[in-house]
C-alpha cells in the first residue's frame, strides 16, 4: 500500500516545498507590514512569465532568465509592494484587499494580452531536471530533489536569519510598533522594502519553480500560489515553520489524493480542490486571538453622494427610460448591455455586502454559479414554470449563503475575505465538474428564458426589469432599519453590540440577502447566453475578484454604482479587439490599486452638489417636529450593576485582581485610578466584552456572567468608549438613532429587518430628545467624522441616553470638552439620572467632575480595589492622595494597605 504511496508523496513534497517558499514569503511580509497581499500568486506569475520570455523566447541560459526574473524583477516587484504597503497601512481592510486584487488583474490582463489564453509548456530547464534515479521502486527526478534542496535551504536561511540578526528582530518588531522601532535607531520603512523584497523574491522563485510543474496560465498559476493561503493559516499566519510544515502538508497532500481521483472518477476535483478546503477549515479553527493583526489607525470611509429625493426619483426615472429605449439605439449589440444588466444586479448584491456591511466577500461567482444550476434543474427535471424556477433557484443559495455566514460571524475584514475565496474556489474545483452540476461537457445546462420572451429584445425587457426591481429593494433596504444597522454593523460593530443589536444575526441575514440576489443575477447570465458552461469566466473565483475591484472604483451611492458598472460592461461592444476584455481588467487593476491607496473613490465635487441641491434638490425638508420628552423610563426590576470577586487574566498576566462594588440605579458611581489600574478591563467585564475568570457580574439581580454584551445592552446596561465608537459617514442624528435601533432590532429577523411605523416613531423622539438633551440637535444633519472630538463625545453620549438603558457606563465621556462644555456635561448627567432615574457607572480623569457629579466613587489601583467612599471621604484620603500625588513614599504607601482589612467598607483603604 505504501510503495503505491510513495511516487505521489515525492511528488507532493516537491510540489509542497515549492508552496512553501510562496508561503513564507507572504507570511514575512505580512508579519512585518501587517497587509496580507491577496495578489502573492500575482507576483509569481509575472515573474514566471518573464523568465518563459527570456528562456524560451529570446533562449538565454536558464541560469540567467532566472537571476533576471527572480534576483532583479523579485525587488523591484517588492519596492513597489513597499511603497503601496505604506499608503495603505492606515485605510480600512477592504481597502488593502482591493488594492492586492488590482495587482491579480494586472498580472492576467498583461500576460493573457502577451501570450493569449492558453496554457504554455515550460520545459524542465534544471541540469538533469528530467532525468531520475530509484530509490524503494520509486522514481525521483532530479528536479524534484533539487527544488526541494532549494526551497529548505533558503527558508531555513531565512529562519535562522529572521530569529538571530539585527534586521530580522526589527523584522518582527516593526509590524507591532513601528514608531518604537524607529526610536531605536533603526529605519521602519527601510526594514519593511527588506522584507518585502525578499517576500517577492520568495514568490517570483516559486513561480519558476512550480511553471514546469503546472504550465502557465495567469490565472491558474495565480491560484496555484493561493494554495500557499492555507500553508499559511496552518502557521496562523506568523509561524515560518509551521507554514512550511503546512505546505508540505498541503503538497502531499493534494498529490496523494490524485491517486484515488484516478481509481475513482467520484473524487474528480478533490486534489485541486483539498488546499483551498484546507484554508478554510484553518481559519474556523485556528483562535481568533491569532488572527488578530496589531490594532492601527483607520481613515474612516468616504462618503458618497446622496442627492436631494427629487434629484434622486427624477434621475432614476430618466435612467430606466433610457435602458428602456437601448434596444431600439444599439442593434446586435443588445446581448452586451443584457450580461451589462445582469452584473449590475450582481453588484448591487456585493455592494450590500461590501460597501454597506462592511463585509468583503470573494464567492459571489460561486452563488451565482450555485442559483444557475439550481434553476435549470427546477426547469430541466421538474418542468417548474419559469418565474417560479428562478425564485426558487435563487433561494436554494439562500441556505448556502447562511453557511457561509458562520465564518463571517467569527471572522471579518482580511480573514473572511480568505474564507469565501476558499469557500469560491473549493467548490468551482471540486463541483463545478459534477453530473448534478454544470458537467464536463462542453454543453453545460441549458438555460431557458421565459415563454413569450425568448427573442433577444423581449428577454432583455425582462432582465431590465430585474434590475429595476433590485435596485428599488436595494434602496428600500438602505433607507430602512437593515441598511442603518448594517452601517452601524460596518464602522462601529462594537457600539452596536453592546447597545443590544445580535450581530451574528445581521450577518447572517446580510448574507443570506446578498446570496439570493446573486443567484438570480446568475440565472439571468446564464439565461441570457442560454447555457450555464464549466468554464465560463462568469462563474468562476477570478470573476469574484473583478466584481470587487469594480465595485470600489464605482462612484456614487446605491443603486447608481451599479448603473455606472454597467458601462464597463459594454465597452467590449465598441472596442473591437481580440484583447479588449483583457486590457479592461489591466486597466481595473491599475484604478483599484490607485483607488485604494486613496480611500475610496473621491466625492461629488462641491460645485456640483450645490448646484444639484440648489436647482433640482427643491426645498429643503425640515425635519418632523417631534416631542422633546424622554419616551423611556425606569424599569420596575432595574436595581443597578453589582461586581463581585472579579479577577481577569490576560494570559499569565492579572488585569484586575478580586475586586467589588456596585453602582445602583438612581445615582452616579465614579470609578476612578491611575492609568492602568484597570478601570477599562473592568468595563469591558461588566458590559460583556471579557469573559471573567473568576467573579460574578450581576445585573438587576441577574446573574449575567455568562451572557454577551448585546444580552446586557437588551437588558438595559449601555455604554460609551474610550476610544470613541462612532459611525463616521452616518449623521449626528442616525448615530444617535442607533441607540434605539440596535436595542429595538434586537434578536429579532423582523426587528432588524424594517420597523413598525410605531417604531420609527418612536426612534425619532428618543433620538431628538436626546439629541437636544447634549445641546447637539443643531447638527443633527451633520455627518459625524466632520465634528470635533468635544462634538463627538456628545454625540456618543446622546447615542446612549436615547436608548431604553437603565444602567450606563461612560468611559472618560468628558474627554477632549473644555471646562464650560465639561460643566454642561456633568449637569446632563445629574438631569437624567433626576428624570429616568437610571444609575451611571463612570470612569473619567476629570476629578472636578467626578468629586462634584458622584455619590460614591470606587478606587482602583495596581489592579486592586484601593478605597471607596464618598467624594469627600476620598477627597481626603491619604491613601488616594498616595496614589494620584505621590505624597506617600512607596514604605509608607505599602504600610497603609497592608494595615487594611481585605474586605473594604465605606472610607475605609485597602
Amino acid at each position: 500500500m505504501l510503495n503505491d504511496l510513495l511516487p505521489f508523496i515525492v511528488a507532493g513534497i516537491a510540489t509542497g516545498a515549492i508552496l512553501g517558499l510562496a508561503g513564507t514569503g507572504l507570511v514575512l511580509t505580512y508579519k512585518t507590514s501587517g497587509i496580507f497581499n491577496i495578489g502573492h500568486g500575482a507576483v509569481a506569475a509575472a515573474a514566471a512569465y518573464v523568465f518563459y520570455y527570456l528562456r524560451v523566447d529570446q533562449e538565454w541560459p536558464w541560469w540567467a532568465a532566472l537571476a533576471l526574473a527572480v534576483g532583479v524583477l523579485g525587488p523591484v516587484f517588492g519596492l513597489l509592494l513597499a511603497a503601496m504597503s505604506r499608503a495603505l497601512a492606515d485605510q480600512r481592510a477592504s481597502m488593502k484587499i482591493v488594492a492586492t486584487i488590482g495587482l491579480i488583474l494586472i498580472v492576467q490582463g498583461l500576460a493573457t494580452v502577451a501570450y493569449g489564453f492558453n496554457t504554455l509548456r515550460l520545459p524542465q530547464y534544471l541540469p538533469k531536471g528530467s532525468e531520475f534515479f530509484e530509490v524503494g521502486g520509486v522514481n525521483i527526478t532530479y528536479a524534484q530533489v533539487t527544488v526541494t534542496a532549494v526551497s529548505l535551504l533558503v527558508v531555513g536561511g531565512l529562519y535562522v536569519f529572521f530569529r538571530t540578526s539585527r534586521s530580522g528582530l526589527a523584522m518582527r518588531a516593526v509590524v507591532n510598533d513601528p514608531e518604537l522601532v524607529g526610536l531605536h535607531g533603526t529605519d521602519p520603512q527601510r526594514v519593511q522594502r527588506l522584507a518585502w523584497g525578499v517576500g517577492s523574491m520568495f514568490a517570483a522563485l516559486s513561480g519558476v519553480l512550480i511553471a514546469p510543474i503546472a504550465g502557465l496560465e495567469s490565472v491558474a498559476l495565480t491560484f496555484l500560489v493561493v494554495q500557499a493561503f492555507g500553508a499559511a493559516a496552518v502557521g496562523a499566519f506568523s509561524s515560518i515553520p509551521l507554514t512550511y510544515v503546512g505546505a508540505l502538508v498541503v503538497g502531499v497532500a493534494a498529490s496523494v489524493s490524485t491517486k484515488y481521483t484516478l481509481e475513482n472518477s467520484s473524487l474528480s476535483g478533490l486534489s485541486s480542490s483539498l488546499p483551498f478546503f484546507l484554508l478554510l477549515v484553518a481559519l474556523l479553527v485556528v483562535p481568533r486571538r491569532k488572527l488578530d493583526a496589531p490594532a492601527r489607525a483607520e481613515r474612516p470611509p468616504t462618503t458618497p453622494w446622496h442627492g436631494p429625493a427629487r434629484t434622486r426619483l427624477v434621475a432614476g426615472a430618466v435612467v430606466t427610460a433610457l435602458l428602456a429605449v437601448v434596444p431600439f439605439a444599439v442593434g446586435t449589440d443588445l446581448s452586451y448591455y443584457t450580461v451589462g444588466l445582469t452584473q449590475a444586479i450582481m453588484l448591487l448584491s456585493l455592494g450590500l455586502l461590501v460597501r454597506t456591511a462592511g463585509l468583503v466577500s470573494l464567492c459571489q461567482a460561486a452563488f451565482a454559479a450555485i442559483g444557475a444550476v439550481a434553476f435549470a434543474q427546477f426547469t430541466a427535471n421538474f418542468g417548474l414554470p419559469w418565474l417560479l424556477a428562478l425564485l426558487l433557484g435563487a433561494l436554494v443559495v439562500v441556505p448556502v449563503a447562511a453557511l457561509l455566514a458562520l465564518p463571517a460571524i467569527r471572522l471579518s475584514g482580511l480573514f473572511l475575505a480568505l474564507a469565501t475565496l476558499g469557500f469560491g474556489l473549493t467548490v468551482e474545483q471540486l463541483l463545478y465538474s459534477r453530473s448534478f452540476f454544470f458537467t464536463q461537457t462542453g454543453i453545460g445546462r441549458a438555460m431557458p428564458r421565459p415563454g413569450g420572451f425568448e427573442s433577444d429584445r423581449a428577454y432583455y425587457y425582462v432582465v431590465l426589469a430585474f434590475f429595476v426591481v433590485t435596485a428599488v429593494v436595494m434602496v428600500v433596504i438602505h433607507r430602512g432599519r437593515l441598511g442603518r444597522v448594517l452601517k452601524g454593523l460596518a464602522e462601529s460593530p462594537l457600539a452596536v453590540r453592546t447597545l443590544g443589536l445580535d450581530v451574528n444575526l445581521t450577518r447572517l441575514l446580510v448574507f443570506c440577502i446578498a446570496g439570493f440576489f446573486a443567484g438570480v443575477a446568475g440565472i439571468l447570465y446564464g439565461a441570457s447566453v442560454n447555457y450555464a458552461v464549466l468554464g465560463d469566466q462568469n462563474y468562476t473565483a477570478y470573476s469574484s475578484l473583478v466584481l470587487v475591484a469594480m465595485l470600489a472604483l464605482m462612484p456614487f451611492r446605491e443603486p447608481w454604482y451599479a448603473v455606472v458598472a454597467l458601462v464597463g460592461s459594454v465597452l467590449p461592444a465598441y472596442w473591437h479587439s481580440e484583447h479588449a476584455a483583457s486590457w479592461l481588467n489591466v486597466l481595473f487593476g491599475v484604478a483599484a490599486v490607485v483607488t485604494a491607496m486613496r480611500g475610496g473613490t473621491p466625492p461629488a465635487p462641491a460645485a456640483l452638489r450645490t448646484f444639484v441641491e440648489t436647482r433640482w434638490g427643491g426645498p429643503a425638508k425640515k425635519p418632523e417636529p417631534t416631542a422633546a420628552k424622554d419616551p423611556w423610563t425606569l424599569r420596575e426590576q432595574a436595581t443597578g450593576l453589582e461586581i463581585k470577586d472579579l479577577t481577569i487574566r490576560y494570559g499569565g498576566r492579572i488585569a484586575v485582581e478580586d475586586i467589588g462594588f456596585t453602582a445602583p440605579v438612581g445615582s452616579i458611581t465614579g470609578l476612578i485610578g491611575p492609568n492602568g489600574a484597570g478601570k477599562t478591563t473592568t468595563f469591558n467585564a461588566a458590559s460583556g466584552l471579557l469573559t471573567p475568570t473568576s467573579g460574578s457580574v450581576r445585573l438587576h439581580d441577574t446573574d449575567v456572567t455568562d451572557k454577551g454584551a448585546a444580552a446586557r445592552g437588551r437588558m438595559g446596561l449601555g455604554r460609551t468608549f474610550q476610544l470613541m465608537e462612532l459611525c463616521d459617514s452616518l449623521t449626528v442624528a442616525q448615530n444617535v438613532a442607533l441607540g434605539i435601533e440596535s436595542s429595538l432590532a434586537g434578536t429579532n429577523v423582523r426587528g432588524q429587518l424594517f420597523a413598525t411605523r410605531a417604531e420609527a416613531r418612536l426612534t425619532r423622539e428618543a433620538a431628538e430628545y436626546a439629541m437636544e438633551l447634549c445641546g447637539i440637535a443643531d447638527l443633527r444633519d451633520r455627518p459625524a467624522g466632520s465634528l470635533s472630538t468635544g462634538q463627538r463625545r456628545l454625540v456618543e453620549l446622546a447615542r446612549c441616553l436615547g436608548g431604553p438603558f437603565d444602567l450606563l457606563l461612560l468611559d472618560e465621556p468628558s474627554s477632549g470638552l473644555d471646562t464650560a462644555e465639561t460643566e454642561r456635561f456633568g449637569e446632563i448627567l445629574l438631569d437624567v439620572v433626576r428624570r429616568r432615574g437610571c444609575g451611571i457607572l463612570l470612569v473619567e480623569h476629570d476629578m472636578a467632575l467626578v468629586l462634584r457629579i458622584c455619590e460614591r466613587i470606587h478606587v482602583l489601583d495596581f489592579r486592586r480595589m484601593l478605597f471607596q467612599g464618598t467624594p469627600d471621604e476620598v477627597r481626603s484620603s491619604p491613601v488616594v492622595q498616595a496614589a494620584y500625588l505621590g505624597t506617600f513614599d512607596d514604605t509608607e504607601a505599602e504600610t497603609a494597605m497592608a494595615r487594611t482589612p481585605s474586605t473594604v467598607t465605606e472610607g475605609q483603604a485597602r
